[in-house]
């Protein structure tokens, strides 16, 4: 079994590795899509300060992709972790394919210097006591770090359901003294410090399984590069965020992205509240707010995708008031690597 590095530039071998990623996520998710091959052109091709990415495919010599792995090389912190996404064909499972992707990862993560590959893995409810992923991932070398669930919010939004959450975040404490906006990104300049500001709050703030985890560093630079992934992804990002008025400060902020390959459903990235401003109800009054803007740009979605870890309650909490339905049951997976003899 050959596991091969690809060029952005191979179209073919991009065409196979997005073959192959389809055909994985139908089995699972008929309804739902997944990375593309512009998103993979896009990592591919991407060469930024703060990260990079690899991705590789699978195969016998000369023949089709049979397996894909996407990996995440931070640059700026968390020099010690590779973040990673596998995927085999399901006609051509249990063969060795993912066996060989993952020992070929963790070569390559190695050899830059890495402890450990991270990742998260999400099956239909129902299915995780039986699922294969699980027994592959520890007969790999796998832990699990997390569990966590994906949820799903149906639209168009019930307006009964937004008018009575609405009227929470008006009603909550010191609601007078906060503001909502929403605006399709990329963020206007005058708020760029704050979002650098909430963007490493973030950066910690959420739950990832990975005890090492550091606060990273975001300055004008690097937001300009995720702006230029955005639109070389052809993903285009809605954001809304909480101004503290007294301040002049933005003090929260959600986003979500919509794919033009996937106009029917758009996801759920970041929500992020400063430790300074909780209790207002923020997060609830921003994910209303990007809501509205969501169903004014972007009428023809139906389905809102968004994750989170079990321990994350606060936000389990505004999903499940918002009508955020649970379909998945999830892991994350830490699996540490011996250091490379290159």
């Amino acid at each position: 079994m050959e596991v091969r590095l690809i060029d952005p530039y191979d179209e073919e071998a991009l065409a196979g590795c997005a073959n192959v990623l389809e055909a994985s996520d139908k089995e699972m998710w008929p309804d739902l899509s997944g990375y593309s091959v512009v998103d993979l052109r896009a990592f591919a091709g991407f060469r930024g300060a703060s990260r990079r990415w690899e991705l590789l495919a699978a195969g016998e010599p000369g023949g089709p992709v049979l397996g894909v792995a996407l990996m995440e090389f931070p640059k700026l912190e968390n020099p010690h972790s590779t973040e990673i996404t596998v995927a085999v064909h399901p006609q051509h499972r249990r063969r060795g394919v993912g066996t060989a992707i993952v020992d070929k990862m963790g070569e390559r993560a190695a050899a830059d210097g890495r402890r450990t590959l991270n990742t998260i893995v999400d099956v239909p409810l129902g299915l995780a006591a039986e699922h294969a992923s699980g027994p592959f991932a520890r007969r790999n070398g796998f832990e699990q770090t997390l569990t966590g669930n994906m949820r799903m919010l149906r639209l168009p939004f019930d307006p009964v359901r937004r008018d009575d959450l609405a009227a929470i975040v008006a009603n909550a404490p010191g609601a007078y003294e906060y503001r909502t906006m929403a605006f399709v990104a990329p963020w206007p300049e005058e708020f760029l410090d704050d979002h650098c500001a909430l963007l490493r709050v973030m950066s910690t703030d959420e739950p990832a399984g990975d005890g090492e985890r550091q606060a990273e560093h975001w300055d004008a630079a690097r937001l300009h590069e995720n702006d230029e992934l955005d639109a070389a992804r052809e993903a285009t990002v809605l954001a809304a965020v909480a101004q503290h008025v007294p301040s002049g400060k933005l003090v929260a902020t959600t986003e979500l992205s919509v794919s033009k390959d996937s106009p029917g459903q758009a996801w759920q990235q970041i929500t992020v509240v400063h430790p300074d401003h909780r209790g207002h109800r923020l997060g609830l009054a921003v994910k209303l707010a990007n809501l509205d803007l969501l169903a004014e740009w972007a009428p023809d979605v139906r389905l809102l995708q968004t994750g989170n870890a079990a321990v994350n309650k606060p936000m389990i909490t505004v999903n499940e008031m918002m009508g955020f339905e649970v379909f998945s049951e999830g892991a994350f997976w830490q699996k540490h690597l011996p250091p490379s003899s290159v």
